[in-house]
């Protein structure tokens, strides 16, 4: 644009440097020498050369200083990413920062052991508050830088069981990953899935600070499924890691992960022709052992059968031989007094009176005379 001879207003010209100094984030090193927090709860501080004379006022906005958790004082070593920009109203020039982070692996170890001892007395990493995966999971979330070799190392050793994926590609390196890696899981939070995983390779203690933020770490804790943390690390485990229900340290030992319910279901299904063979078996075998029972019940029952029917033939006959009837009509009789059989004249006087019963009838008498 050829500016050489036209006139701009002030707050023209102060919105076209804006625009050019907005172009390119840069980073920033410095030790904060002044911080105030405004009522509005953006956080206004000064950063300035430890080796030189030289300073420069930044503005962190409010939710992003939240975001990233650290409590600015005097004396802290920062390294922090932004833009410069002129304010209209005063022609001030500040340096917005987007992000923020410590500098010195002092620094962010201390920061790390504190936050650490911070969420364990929270019960963030309680082994009671993991939950276990879904049997056989078959819509899966997935967080992860899609430029590097992390995904397919992820996907190449998925299990070929029809598993459904919702890949979100995020920012992995770094503290300015802590934008990116968020809003992914609120995303993949609205997206029907069973199981989140989140894969990224191995690291220092620097590169993996999005992965020991604490607003990362609380939104895996309310994610409302299953979540697997597949990071790597060379010393201290990532704190979103800890905060998984399963933590593993690489993206394949995720998917084999993943793929373990459905390997013992495919295990079980190869079996079945084994079983059914093994059922088959056996129900010839009940069958005969079925048949032979019943030929040995039929003979046993057959045997009683004879048995009880010459025992009831031998009951038959001495019923018959003891038949009084019989007996009467091979002459002898049967005498009552009273209805009573008689059984010896030692109960009789004269003039008693008894019935005497016949083959073909009976008769009554009275006693005249007894003979002993």
């Amino acid at each position: 644009m050829d500016t050489k001879d036209k006139i701009f207003s002030v707050s023209e010209y102060i919105e076209i440097i804006n625009v050019f100094l907005k172009r390119d984030e840069v980073k920033l090193i410095g030790e904060v020498s002044v911080v105030k927090t405004a009522s509005s709860g953006h956080i206004y501080f000064t950063i300035k050369d430890q080796k030189a004379d030289a300073s420069i006022d930044c503005i962190i906005w409010k939710n992003s200083y939240k975001q990233y958790g650290i409590d600015l004082a005097v004396g802290m070593e920062l390294i922090i990413t932004g833009h410069p920009q002129i304010y209209p109203q005063r022609g001030s020039f500040s340096f917005i920062a987007s992000t923020i982070e410590l500098h010195g692996e002092g620094a962010l170890k201390k920061a790390y052991d504190e936050l650490k001892k911070k969420l364990t007395k929270e019960g963030v990493f309680a082994p009671e508050r993991k939950r276990e995966l879904p049997e056989l999971p078959h819509k899966i979330g997935v967080i992860a830088s899609l430029k590097g070799a992390v995904i397919h190392d992820f996907t190449n050793n998925l299990g070929k069981f029809g598993i459904e994926i919702s890949c979100v590609d995020s920012r992995v390196e770094g503290q300015q990953a802590v934008t990116s890696l968020i809003e992914s899981v609120q995303l993949l939070k609205q997206k029907d899935i069973e199981v989140l995983v989140i894969i990224r390779g191995g690291g220092s203690l620097e590169s993996l600070q999005a992965f020991n933020n604490e607003a990362f770490v609380q939104e895996i804790v309310g994610f409302p499924v299953p979540v697997i943390a597949g990071i790597g690390h060379d010393q201290d485990v990532p704190l979103v890691a800890l905060a998984a229900d399963y933590m593993v340290s690489t993206p394949t030992a995720a998917a084999h992960l993943i793929n373990e319910s459905w390997e013992e279901a495919y295990a079980k299904v190869q079996q079945v022709p084994y079983i059914l063979s093994r059922v088959h078996q056996e129900f010839k075998r009940i069958r005969a052992d079925l048949q032979m029972t019943q030929t040995t019940l039929l003979d046993h029952t057959a045997q009683a059968l004879l048995s009880v029917g010459q025992r009831l033939a031998f009951a038959e006959q001495a019923i018959r031989l003891h038949d009084p009837i019989r007996q009467l009509k091979l002459g002898y009789s049967i005498v009552r007094q009273n209805g009573k059989v008689l059984k010896s004249v030692q109960l009789l006087k004269k003039g008693d009176q008894l019935s005497t019963q016949l083959s073909d009838g009976s008769l009554e008498s009275i006693i005249d005379n007894i003979k002993t």
